[in-house]
This record gives structure tokens, sequence and C-alpha cells, in this order.
């Protein structure tokens, strides 16, 4: 898998700009996406089976932010990314071009996204010292979104006697896949932006990263046999750190690895206790109509009448109040 920069710039700082010139040379590459919800296939091909090309990309805000759309500043940062790599890895630059970049024809799955979602990709020649040689090509993209269904998951959890927490999932639909596992709350933030992300864009994007093997394999049916459940489930959850919260969480997936139901959620205390509070929904919840939401913010009816028992958001003549039904 080529990492690019979305991966490897959350593990290595960015020092000094290195200086690249800009060029105006034509980029030989022709790129096309087969877009999906959590993922793209790339397909590359070019006039120039002899020189090295780079690929990379980056959500469409972060890349304005960063203003990529300027192309000197894009080119110094990708230089600099390279120069990084290699010191990162104890590396020439020159091997770093030729292990993450692309020299012929190529086909590459880029995993790690989230449903609809705007992104960019951007390509351009690169020679040994990591300079950028032909024109910056852009391609905006918006990911799939996901259909959602109507199935919901039950969660119930016991304390054990030695401070262990027993789960049992009980799906409404026996034959469909489900995801399901523990997310402590100190780790749900974006490793790049260091943003709070929410319950659904967690679990999601540790989806999207985990499949990436599966299909450049093509055996991404596989990663459901493996990785997702089907019927009845129990598990007990026994390396709870004390003092860390956490969420048991379970939540259908449809046949691209998309999250498309409500998410189950019961939330674990720093004792290591079950409990239906729910004083720690993030801030960032998107809350814009009355109605019922999940603790992630989808929406799931009008009323309560609409839902099953657990914890839930109310917005109501424009006040949000957090509640729990019985």
């Amino acid at each position: 898998m080529k990492k690019l920069r979305y991966f490897a710039l959350s593990m290595l700082a960015a020092l000094s700009l290195a200086a690249s010139a800009q060029t105006t040379t034509p980029n030989p590459v022709t790129l096309t996406l087969d877009i999906h919800e959590c993922y793209v296939h790339e397909t590359m091909t070019t006039t120039d089976e002899t020189a090295y090309y780079y690929v990379s990309y980056l959500e469409k805000e972060i890349f304005e932010e960063k203003g990529y759309n300027d192309d000197e500043t894009l080119a110094s940062e990708d230089k600099k990314w390279f120069e990084e790599m290699a010191k990162g890895y104890q590396m020439d630059v020159k091997d770093v071009v030729q292990s993450f970049g692309f020299k012929g024809d190529a086909a590459e799955y880029q995993a790690g996204l989230l449903p609809d979602r705007e992104y960019v990709i951007w390509y351009h020649g690169v020679d040994e010292k990591g300079n950028t040689t032909t024109e910056i090509k852009r391609l905006p993209f918006r990911t799939k979104p996901v259909q959602t269904i109507s199935n919901r998951i039950k969660l119930k959890a016991q304390k054990t006697n030695d401070g262990g927490i027993f789960v049992t999932c009980e799906p409404d639909d026996k034959n469909l896949y489900y995801t399901f596992g523990s997310i402590a709350k100190s780790n749900m933030f974006d490793e790049f932006t260091h943003e709070e992300l929410t319950i659904r864009d967690y679990m999601q994007t540790g989806i999207s990263n985990q499949i990436y093997d599966y299909l450049a394999s093509e055996e991404f049916g596989e990663w459901f046999k493996k990785n997702a459940n089907q019927g009845d489930f129990s598990l007990k959850f026994d390396e709870l750190v004390a003092g860390e919260e956490y969420y048991i969480v379970a939540a259908y997936v449809d046949n691209e690895a998309g999250i498309c139901s409500e998410i189950a959620t019961v939330e674990i205390d720093g004792e290591g206790n079950p409990t239906t509070s729910i004083n720690s929904v993030p801030t960032s919840t998107p809350i814009v109509a009355d109605g019922v939401y999940t603790l992630d913010g989808t929406r799931v009816g009008t009323t309560l009448g609409d839902v099953q028992r657990g914890a839930y958001i109310v917005k109501f003549n424009g006040r949000t109040h957090k509640v729990v039904k019985k």
C-alpha cells in the first residue's frame, strides 16, 4: 500500500519548508476513480513509462486550509514530505520516491475514507530528489453515502466479579453482518487534525482503514468473515484500564463495510460500571431539526414513541435534551 500524506504526517513532525521549483511540463498521467462509500479504486495510465509520479489525497477541507490549490505550496510540501519520510525511515530520498511513487500504468486502492465526504486527489511527476517535475493535477470527489436501514441491535452489559464487562448482542436480523467492539473515549480524536470524532466517524475510520489489505488482495469478502458478526453474540471485555471511560458499540454494516444503522451504545464509567449516562455527548454532534437522535447524531424518529429503549438526544422547539427511554 502506498502510504500517503494523511497517514505519514500523523507520525512525522513537519520541519523546515524545502523549496521546490514550480513547473509547467505537461502531466503524462491520466487517473480515473471507481468511487465507493469508504474506499476508492484508482487506475493510472501514463504516456511516459520511464518517469516516476506521486499520488496523494486529503479531505477537501484540509486540502484547502493548507493552501494546496497553489502549485508552489503543494510542490514544496510534497518535497518536504519525501525528505521527512527519508529521515523517518533512514532511507535516501531516491528510495522513498521509488517506494511510494509509481512508474508506468498502475492501479491502487485507497481506503480509510468516510462515506459522503469530499476529498481531493492530486498527482504529478517526481524526480529522485522529490522535486515536482510536471504540472500538478487535482481531482476532487465525494464518496458515496450509506443507505441507512431501520434494523436495530440490542446490547446488554453486566459487570463481572473480576471487574470485566460481559456484553451480549441481539441483532433483530440474524443474517445481516454487524460490527461490535469497545472504544476508549480518550482515543476518539482524528490522528491528523486532533479534532474530536463522533462515535460513528471513529468506528467507520477504523473499519475503513482495516479493509485495505482485503481489497488489495481481492478478498474483500473475507473481511466480513473475519471481522464482522452475524446472529446473537456475547463477549467479555477484560482489559479495561482503571479510570478510563468506554463505549461498547454495535452497528450493522452494508456490503461495502459502511455503517448503515443506528449505533447501539452502552457507556462504561471510569470504575468499570455500565451506565445509561449520556453526559459525554460530543459538542460536535449534529442536531439540526426537531426529532429524536442517537448519541452520534443519527436521526431515528420524530418522538420517543418511534424508538426502542436506550439513551437519546431529543430536540423540540429549538431546545435539546438528553433522555433515557426505559
